[in-house]
């Protein structure tokens, strides 16, 4: 049986970004999305960009993705809705952007430099020793650490890290394990199906990320992987991991 509701990966998948410009370019997936619509399937991005979700759709509608902004589905959103559920609105230290901050104050949080309940991290790409060493110095004093996704780098047109190392150097450091919302983690795949009122069994990830795949087919989503980004075919070998379709390109994809 054939998926019916797909979660597609950005970065890798449908755009990749300049880290110079930070302009997105289309690598594909706008013949898959129109081959989704006419068999009725359903779809939704899986984003794990820490920023607001209106920025995160802005990309998508510029390189004429068909994705409504209700459709998009990122790990600041998951971040920010767990934290209000597990430990209501909180006093949060964010190593990341503003437009990150933003996004975690709707759900009822306040950006705090000192006294900090959790230090979140993101992605800074104005990252300093005094911002990690005041994370470090929280997370001793007591904040929990929650990491908004634990990929280890970008696939941009050059490989920019990720939120992954810097969240496990804080780990390293206090001796506290990060709490990941974002991909992979059941906690994002959680929230998307409930998003989607969906079931895993009906439900396919894809992505360039090999991780991201591994957790899902676990979980019993039909794993597609797509070869634009941070998988080559022989890392996809040396993994021993068989998803259960391979793409050159995402609109290769006959839903």
């Amino acid at each position: 049986m054939k998926p019916s509701v797909y979660f597609i990966d950005v970065q890798g998948t449908l755009l990749k970004r300049n880290p110079q410009t930070l302009k997105s370019q289309l690598i594909g997936g706008v013949k898959a999305m129109e081959a989704m619509r006419q068999r009725g399937a359903r779809y939704f991005i899986l984003s794990n960009a820490p920023r607001l979700t209106e920025e995160v759709y802005k990309d998508l509608a510029a390189v004429g993705l068909p994705v409504g902004m209700e459709q998009v589905i990122t790990s600041a959103q998951v971040t920010g809705e767990y934290i209000a559920k597990r430990f209501g609105p909180s006093k949060l230290y964010v190593i990341g952007s503003d437009s990150f901050k933003q996004e975690l104050a709707k759900y009822g949080h306040q950006v705090v430099e000192d006294g900090a309940d959790i230090v979140v991290v993101g992605i800074d790409r104005q990252l300093t020793f005094e911002k990690l060493n005041k994370a470090m110095q929280l997370i001793m004093s007591g904040a929990k650490l929650v990491a908004a996704g634990m990929s280890r780098f970008i696939p941009e047109e050059k490989p920019t890290i990720s939120i992954g190392p810097i969240a496990m150097a804080l780990s390293y450091a206090t001796g506290v394990k990060p709490i990941n919302t974002g991909k992979p983690s059941r906690i994002m795949y959680t929230y998307a199906l409930i998003r989607a009122r969906a079931y895993p069994e009906e439900s396919a990830i894809i992505s360039d990320d090999l991780e991201d795949l591994v957790l899902a087919q676990k979980m019993g989503f039909h794993t597609i992987l797509v070869l634009t980004g941070t998988t080559t075919p022989e890392r996809l070998r040396e993994s021993g991991f068989q998803p259960d379709q391979v793409l050159s390109n995402i609109d290769e994809l006959e839903p």
